[in-house]
């Protein structure tokens, strides 16, 4: 018995130091008061004394003596007590310590996000709908959707979007072709296999005076993969067989008028016209050949409006400033439909920008921005170089704020999107390339004054003079009536696309002449949810990660501390080493300069070290260097201060 409890007290001898260094001194608290204990009979040394020390002398009784030359006698039994200490140590550090923590905070969040609504909220959005459609029903209506779901993944294998253009308002029906168009740019094509609906499940209603809007999670699975486009059918087919079974999240918002009414007699076929159920041959023009009626206005059926990835559903800010203001002016204003045109723009801009052809945003930009674009785009293919876009796809679509103006009114419109992309040698193949989440603000333009065509609804592609279909021509004249669209007289138009952090920086500038825009940054700059979401802390991670290799080399200790951040925020290593051999072009404009934009990304990195409540002595490492390569040492305290660091 004895020995044993020698041994035990032997461990605890070995363990205890490695105990007392973990959390000890890491979290940064902005005092530097010491941890040691300075009480009356305690020596100046900071360690208190027992009977057996005295100042500085030692009078012990030799026991310790005897316990390092019992240990130092039995070398295997001693290296197999520090391998179990150290074992121990970093199963600790693993489920307490500081990356731990941090990990927990962020799959606490994540499952806040994905949270499933509760019964009785759904039975309130339904109610809230049947008050004004009897005949509306939840089930039938989930029923629709999932049909929906599987049509379009038909119509995307096929390359035909046809049979579901009655089902999709004209951004959505953009963003499809765009990225059809992306992938045959690159001689592949997307094929599924095996796709299968999991579950549907309604997690939002959105009630406006303009539409309503019901939002439905779908989970689903499927194998997907990319295969040449000279590949038969069925070699197509055998190649999708063997790609994994993978799951997937998505969440799709679909919205109608108020005035609309379900049909009694059940959904309406696919193929026919929602207004006078004629057959409609899913023309891209949008109308129906027989009563005339926009069919994917929403003003007789719902209408798939967006699509954006499960965790970033809903990130919309509560109020818009100098939304009210504008609508007292423009009745007909509705957020479903600026953001279905910002939508629609942002395709455009991805489809101009990977065939190196500005003037196919003619009509949609103004023409300040094109030159800005062409200036871009003849500096790129100068250097023999061209930028790719591979497998797009948007998070969210928020208008941010609205700026009414003697002349011209702004609307600042928030765009998460994430792509395959990277700049690379012109004609080149594109490689493996990383996918890069970004997170960008769109200001769109209108003449003030100009009013919403209340009667196109989510038909946004159309001329805001006559109500025609824009069409392919690169003209910025409308191709049926000649008048000019890239001004903004006739409906919202591009007038500048930049990064999050530029568009902050331009706001603090402009302050307090803007006062909309600089509301909108100080009052969800990078809030806390936002910071928390995962394409979120890529992004931070990613751009760290330009920072460190835009002097052309990233040392050891840079490459540390990423990995770190990797592990910490849930982000694969290796999709930041892709980020760090991009080519230095890809980043250029999307590294925070210093300033008012270095700011704004410093307090997003503050914000995320701060996810657990604490910064330990790794994430101010973290902090500083940051701080450093964008000129802000000096202002890191103040912005640890805000945060109760200081």
């Amino acid at each position: 018995m004895n020995r044993r409890a020698s041994l035990f007290a032997l461990f605890l001898l070995l363990a205890a130091p490695a105990f007392a260094r973990v959390g000890g001194g890491q979290h940064y608290s902005g005092s530097h008061s010491s941890s040691f204990s300075h009480s009356s009979g305690s020596n100046s040394s900071g360690w208190s004394t027992s009977g057996s020390r005295s100042g500085r002398g030692y009078s012990g009784d030799g026991s310790d003596l005897i316990f390092i030359l019992w240990f130092l006698q039995h070398p295997l039994f001693t290296l197999a007590l520090i391998g179990l200490a150290v074992v121990i140590w970093r199963a600790y550090a693993r489920s307490f310590g500081a990356t731990a923590s941090t990990q927990r905070a962020l799959e606490e969040a994540d499952a806040r996000l994905s949270a499933p609504p509760s019964a009785r909220e759904v039975t309130g959005w339904v109610d809230a709908l049947r008050a004004a459609d009897p005949a509306f029903d939840l089930v039938g209506f989930l029923d629709q959707v999932k049909g929906l779901f599987l049509r379009v993944q038909a119509a995307w294998a096929s390359g035909d979007l046809g049979p579901v253009r009655r089902d999709l308002s004209d951004a959505t029906f953009q963003r499809f072709r765009v990225q059809l168009d992306l992938l045959r740019s690159q001689n592949v094509r997307n094929v599924t296999a095996d796709m299968a609906v999991l579950d549907l499940q309604p997690v939002g209603l959105e009630r406006t005076a303009a539409f309503d809007t019901l939002h439905v999670r779908i989970r689903a699975q499927a194998r997907d993969v990319d295969v040449p486009v000279g590949l038969s059918p069925d070699e197509a087919a055998a190649h999708a067989k063997r790609a994994p079974l993978e799951p997937f999240t998505e969440v799709w918002s679909f919205v109608r008028r108020p005035g609309a009414r379900s049909r009694s007699d059940g959904a309406l076929e696919p193929g026919k016209c929602p207004n006078c159920g004629a057959p409609f041959d899913g023309g891209a023009a949008g109308n129906c050949t027989y009563c005339g009626a926009i069919v994917n206005s929403g003003a007789y059926d719902w209408v798939l409006s967006e699509i954006t990835q499960g965790v970033e559903a809903g990130s919309a800010p509560v109020e818009v400033p100098g939304l009210e203001e504008l609508r007292s002016q423009d009745p007909a204003l509705s957020l479903e439909v600026l953001e279905d045109r910002a939508s629609l723009i942002f395709w455009a801009w991805i489809d101009a920008q990977s065939r190196a052809e500005p003037r196919r945003m003619a009509k949609l930009g103004s023409a300040e921005f094109l030159a800005e674009m062409t200036d871009d785009v003849e500096g790129l293919r100068a250097r023999q170089r061209a930028r790719v876009f591979l497998q797009a796809a948007v998070g969210s679509v928020a208008v941010r704020a609205i700026e009414p103006g003697p002349s011209t009114t702004l609307s600042h419109v928030e765009i998460r999107w994430s792509a395959r992309m990277g700049v690379v040698p012109a004609g080149a193949s594109a490689g493996s390339l990383a996918t890069l989440p970004q997170r960008w603000i769109f200001t769109l333009a209108r003449k003030t004054g100009t009013k919403t065509d209340a009667t196109r609804g989510m038909a946004t592609a159309r001329c805001g003079n006559c109500g025609a279909p824009l069409g392919d021509s690169v003209q910025p004249t409308c191709d049926h009536c000649g008048a000019t669209l890239n001004d903004g007289a006739h409906d919202w138009v591009l007038a500048r696309a930049e990064p999050f952090e530029l568009w902050a920086a331009r706001a603090h500038a402009q302050a307090p002449v803007h006062a909309a825009v600089h509301a909108a940054v100080v009052a969800s700059p990078a809030g806390r949810d936002t910071v928390l979401d995962a394409a979120e802390r890529q992004r931070l991670l990613y751009t760290m990660a330009a920072m460190a290799a835009a002097d052309g080399t990233v040392d050891e200790r840079e490459r540390r501390m990423l990995k770190l951040c990797a592990e910490r925020w849930g982000v694969p290593f290796e999709n930041v080493e892709q980020a760090l051999r991009a080519d230095p072009a890809l980043f250029e404009r999307l590294v925070p300069p210093p300033g008012p934009g270095g700011e704004t990304f410093l307090r997003s990195l503050v914000q995320m070290a701060l996810v657990d409540g604490k910064v330990d002595r790794q994430e101010r490492r973290m902090l500083d260097a940051a701080a450093a390569r964008l000129g802000l040492t000096e202002k890191l305290p103040e912005l640890l201060a805000r945060f109760g660091l200081g």
